[in-house]
């Protein structure tokens, strides 16, 4: 690969968004940037206004939600984007908006406890639980590990960025400027990433201006390990033309 950017996403509100997103880009290989200070709409701009022929853009929220609930409500995944970008996923979303809406979901999502009807998990994160990954359903939007809203709100994104002519793989065929699901975990490896000293050896391969900063926060450490395994190798697997899937699934 040889332009690679990775999002490390979030789904906080207000000025926090831009704390905790970091941005990392390998050039042929080596890490060129690792930075925060975006919103979530400021990264899809950047993208947007950086995009080349050869890029290939990690993001770290879940791509779409289980086949049956998307079957249920008549959805492809890119019509699923589009309502959410209309903030009109549910008729109690189209009334109160996304942030609101969020506060008091509807089920099947849940902020207090599970209200499911049908399957939890897409097929795609049932492929990571089993490989050791504790990847989190989309539906639960509260908790540690969570990572429903920034999904919601990363599926809007994908609707600005596919509508700006990026691919979205595996919707789409892997051809740059393309934009995947990532799950940074799988690129960290056994780091115990809560712990910096741990983040500080992992990097101390890394270009010196991007050592202390990458071992600085999860956020940034995930960014950068991220950007460069992607640099590594393709998405692999076929992924579902519902669901999604997980590079590296």
């Amino acid at each position: 690969m040889a332009r690679v950017v990775a999002v490390d996403w979030s789904g906080r509100a207000g000025p926090a968004q831009r704390r905790v997103i970091w941005v990392a880009e390998v050039i042929r290989g080596e890490l060129v940037r690792l930075e925060n200070g975006r919103s979530r709409e400021e990264v899809a701009d950047w993208l947007i206004g950086t995009a080349t022929p050869d890029l290939v853009v990690g993001l770290d929220f879940a791509f779409s939600l289980p086949a049956w609930y998307l079957r249920e409500h008549g959805l492809t995944a890119r019509g699923l984007w589009a309502a959410l970008a209309e903030e009109s996923l549910t008729p109690l979303m189209r009334e109160r908006g996304l942030a609101r809406w969020l506060a008091a979901p509807e089920p099947p999502f849940w902020t207090t406890r599970k209200a499911l009807t049908g399957q939890e998990f897409r097929r795609t994160e049932e492929a990571a639980r089993a490989a050791g990954f504790p990847a989190k359903s989309v539906f639960q939007l509260v908790g540690a590990g969570q990572v429903g809203r920034g999904s919601l709100h990363g599926m809007r994104a994908l609707h600005r960025l596919a509508g700006a002519g990026f691919r979205i793989w595996p919707f789409d065929p892997p051809r740059p400027p393309f934009v995947a699901e990532v799950y940074p975990r799988m690129f960290t490896g056994g780091v115990t990433k809560s712990d910096p000293a741990a983040r500080a050896r992992a990097v101390a391969g890394f270009p010196p201006a991007f050592r202390e900063i990458a071992a600085s926060t999860e956020d940034a450490f995930d960014a950068a390990m991220t950007a460069l395994g992607m640099a590594a190798g393709g998405p692999g697997g076929g992924g579902d033309e519902l669901e999604g899937g997980i590079w590296g699934c």
